[in-house]
């Protein structure tokens, strides 16, 4: 269905926790949403929210990124809304004399009458959680899912590594192989850290892991889809190899542990992009490449492999975008 509607979930950061924004209704006293309105002719989606966000509540907002749209009737009509997490930016004149409350999660969720806003709330405020490193418990059990599933891709890359494995077998050791090849990723990418911070119009290879380390030990909202894409990337070069197939594994641990030593001895980061060429996963990349080149027994094997890692590595660079635009307007969105 075609965009009706743009809306906004606005939110500031204060000692206590995040904040949201809230509206009362027009023309329904005590009635609490979020600020919305319709798309304008010549008006994008966003640019129809922070209008909105601005008319409705008299509130700036900085925006973040798009959340997934609702739809829902209105005066019998079915309309669909898209709405956007943004950051308190200030405040401006309001165009309507509309109450406005800042709420705490638990307040908001209950004040919001909609089931399908209160869907929009949770995402905003995972989003949050994750970018803050402040996780409330009611995420934990999501945690331990992503955990799950993140180990069991990566155990399943890792046994591409050794000889055919039983089914049994296999199933019994994918979930303790992705763990380890998860441990192993944190420590080969962690030297990564500390690169100039994202830029717009950044070219690739991109500006890794600004503003810490947080995916790399944190498995919700991006970390684990991260990780995934990284194994792909750095990994995926060697499965080609017609044999000897413990250069990946053993390469892997050997990088991983390089990569620790560098990252407990480096007094700084090194905010340049030369750190990409002191970075082990880099190299490994390179060996296992020039393993499979001169090994493989299968041309379209190898081309494929090298695709595969390709696109990963893109999917990875728009991933590390995505979360890093988060944290650096969440990190500048305190009250």
């Amino acid at each position: 269905m075609r965009l009706t509607h743009g809306g906004g979930v606005v939110f500031k950061l204060t000692s206590e926790g995040p904040r949201y924004l809230l509206v009362e209704a027009s023309g329904t006293r005590d009635r609490w949403v979020f600020p919305k309105g319709h798309i304008e002719e010549g008006e994008t989606g966003a640019i129809a929210a922070l209008r909105e966000v601005g008319e409705e509540a008299g509130v700036r907002a900085r925006l973040i990124r798009r959340l997934r749209p609702v739809e829902q009737k209105k005066e019998g009509e079915r309309i669909s809304i898209v709405y956007f997490l943004m950051a308190y930016a200030g405040r401006t004149q309001p165009l309507e004399k509309r109450r406005i409350r800042w709420l705490t999660f638990d307040e908001a969720h209950d004040a919001l009458d909609r089931g399908r806003s209160r869907r929009v709330l949770r995402s905003a405020d995972r989003l949050i959680s994750a970018a803050t490193e402040a996780e409330p418990g009611r995420y934990r059990v999501r945690r331990a899912v992503a955990n799950a599933a993140e180990w069991l891709a990566l155990g399943a890359l890792a046994l591409l590594f050794v000889a055919p494995v039983p089914p049994l077998a296999a199933a019994l050791l994918a979930l303790p192989a992705g763990a380890l090849v998860s441990l192993a990723l944190r420590a080969l990418l962690r030297p990564l850290e500390g690169l100039l911070p994202i830029d717009a119009d950044a070219a690739f290879p991109p500006q890794l892991l600004i503003r810490g380390p947080q995916w790399l030990t944190r498995t919700d909202y991006l970390g684990a889809p991260i990780r995934i894409a990284a194994a792909l990337a750095v990994l995926v070069p060697g499965v080609p190899a017609g044999g000897g197939m413990w250069v990946a594994p053993a390469g892997l641990t050997l990088a991983a542990l390089l990569s620790w030593v560098l990252a407990r001895t480096a007094r700084h980061a090194v905010r340049s992009t030369a750190a990409l060429l002191r970075a082990p996963a880099l190299w490994l990349i390179l060996l296992l490449a020039a393993h499979s080149v001169a090994t493989a027994s299968s041309g379209p094997a190898l081309v494929a492999a090298f695709a595969l890692s390709a696109a990963s590595a893109l999917a990875w660079w728009r991933l590390e975008r995505r979360r890093a635009s988060v944290l650096t307007a969440v990190g500048g969105s305190r009250a």
